[in-house]
């Protein structure tokens, strides 16, 4: 049995996340288990949809995240880590002078492209035990957007980014016409095909998830009960008489509210929550990179 301990940093426009992950290979058999998972509600998408940059204030607090973050890193001896934002920070005019900053050696930040990030979060999802006769249409509800992947069959996987997000505000006119760039992309993309299974891969079904005692799967009925329930609160009823944090109360229901129209859109009566994210598709990249490649070790 070999055991390597690996971490990823997530800077996303709503948080940001460290996750230390235990990777146990027994014969070629590998699992992960989570270690460590902070969330820090930073909301850097604040500043940059109000001022279309990040603030001095809010880059002194990403940093202070980061140098803590390490700090747990170190102390829990883990052997590597990637530092990455989402491709939707791009959206930040001073993106690259932020992490030119606070980038440090050993310490590197990479800002994603949308495919590399579709990539990362597809890697959580193994092909081989997916069932062939279904598509697998995946999606991450975040700050700034959107992003929608659809695994099928042995055919390449595709993902878009839809600026629908839990803290980006658009006009009337704007988000009318996201909602049917969306339509008409899934439509496409779908061809027909009926057999459809939507998984949701973000924090905010992750705690849906546990306020249905994490089942895995949350039925439609009960998705739109819930959010009749929640909508109808103000924000100190959201917060007295649920389980939601105040961060997760803030950005709930514009998230329900998404998966909702893909629920509707794709004639889905259930949603599933297999409780993966980018952090984990990041430790996975870094796995078969260091230890599955023909030059990473293997023992």
């Amino acid at each position: 049995m070999k055991i390597n301990r690996l971490g990823a940093i997530d800077i996303g426009l709503n948080s940001v996340k460290l996750l230390i992950s235990d990777v146990i290979n027994v014969k070629g058999k590998i699992v992960y288990k989570q270690s460590v998972f902070i969330h820090v509600p930073l909301k850097l998408g604040e500043d940059i949809f109000k001022l279309g940059y990040i603030s001095e204030i809010k880059k002194d607090k990403l940093a202070d995240s980061i140098k803590t973050f390490i700090s747990f890193i170190h102390i829990y001896d883990v052997e590597a880590w990637r530092i990455c934002c989402s491709s939707s920070m791009k959206e930040a005019a001073n993106i690259k002078q932020v992490i030119k900053q606070l980038s440090q050696k050993g310490n590197e930040i990479s800002l994603l492209s949308p495919a590399e990030e579709a990539y990362l979060l597809l890697l959580n999802f193994d092909r081989n035990i997916l069932e062939n006769n279904k598509m697998y249409i995946v999606a991450d509800v975040g700050g700034g957007g959107t992003e929608i992947s659809i695994l099928f069959k042995n055919e390449k996987p595709v993902s878009e980014f839809f600026k629908l997000g839990t803290i980006r505000t658009l006009d009337r006119a704007e988000e009318r016409e996201e909602w049917n760039r969306l339509n008409q992309w899934i439509g496409e993309k779908r061809n027909s095909c009926r057999n459809v299974v939507l998984v949701g891969a973000d924090g905010n079904i992750t705690k849906l998830n546990s306020l249905f005692r994490k089942r895995g799967k949350i039925k439609k009925h009960d998705f739109s009960s819930l959010y009749c329930r929640l909508s109808s609160m103000n924000m100190e009823s959201r917060l007295l008489d649920s389980e939601l944090s105040i961060n997760r109360a803030e950005v709930i229901i514009p998230a329900m509210k998404i998966y909702l129209h893909l629920m509707k859109l794709l004639k889905v009566m259930e949603i599933r929550i297999p409780i993966v994210g980018l952090s984990d598709g990041i430790v996975r990249s870094l796995y078969h990179n260091l230890y599955l490649s023909p030059t990473g070790d293997k023992s």
